[in-house]
């Protein structure tokens, strides 16, 4: 396979690490503003769900972004 062809397992293993890493900070975000506010476990819920919702949409933009 031609260098330029070459899939680049990197640059996808980064934008799964981006959703995980928005789902991680989204929950402790939640934990924290549940212990604070007593919204616990809501909160964390919600954090993670608003974390999974920034990964995937980092994700479709850059599945739709045209390849150079």
């Amino acid at each position: 396979m031609p260098d330029d062809q070459a899939p680049n397992w990197g640059h996808f293993m980064g934008t799964g690490l981006e959703m995980a890493v928005g789902v991680v900070l989204g929950y402790f975000v939640g934990d924290w503003l549940g212990k604070r506010y007593g919204w616990n476990p809501w909160a964390s819920v919600i954090g993670a769900m608003i974390g999974l919702i920034a990964g995937a949409y980092v994700l479709i933009k850059e599945v739709n972004r045209p390849s150079k």
